[in-house]
């Protein structure tokens, strides 16, 4: 293929929202390439700026203009993709206050495998979790399509996995709790 026709396509796979790729929906978007020479070709798009490795298996077109602004969280997506990931402990914390440090990586419940994916965008932290999780109630869908804890789970998260739990400030963190269901009801009455 030749690289303005593979310009045109990512272009084209960019206007739909697509900004990430798996090795099997690139190979959809070129119009079905051999495995074994699939794997090849995006080592070698990588190699050459076409393409940005984020994790193994999921690559980006750098120039997408549909890439969220938070490229991290967009990739939670693509990186546990069978699964139901949202962003909690550390990271929901830190973000509310509760706790005082800013954490390194984005740290996240899945029902899927715990792991760590360093990412040009920063770490992301998977920690397993058999909890069954109630959309709505116990995460919140973001306008960019992920999986957000509430405070309360997060705290709830952190609590069950143990660790860091010296670093919770309990009075902010039952601030922003009530903070944060107060603007919930607010919400459900303007509903």
């Amino acid at each position: 293929m030749k690289r303005r026709d593979l310009d045109e396509k990512l272009a084209a796979a960019d206007v739909a929202g697509v900004w990430a790729f798996t090795p099997p929906s690139f190979s959809a978007l070129l119009g079905g390439v051999d495995p074994a020479y699939l794997k090849l070709m995006m080592k070698r798009l990588s190699d050459h700026g076409v393409l940005i490795r984020a994790a193994r298996g999921v690559y980006v077109n750098p120039h997408s203009r549909s890439r969220p602004a938070d490229a991290r969280r967009g990739l939670l997506r693509f990186l546990r993709p069978r699964e139901i990931n949202y962003v909690s402990l550390e990271s929901k914390l830190s973000e509310a206050g509760a706790i005082s440090q800013i954490t390194t990586a984005l740290t996240c419940m899945t029902t899927g495998s715990p792991g760590r994916f360093e990412t040009p965008w920063g770490a992301v932290e998977f920690t397993h979790t058999d909890r069954k999780i109630e959309v709505g109630t116990d995460v919140v869908a973001q306008d960019d399509g992920t999986l957000e804890a509430t405070i309360r789970t997060a705290a709830r998260d952190l609590r069950r996995v143990g660790r860091n739990l010296d670093l919770i400030d309990e009075e902010i963190l039952a601030d922003a709790i009530s903070e944060e269901e107060s603007l919930d009801e607010q919400q459900s009455e303007r509903a």
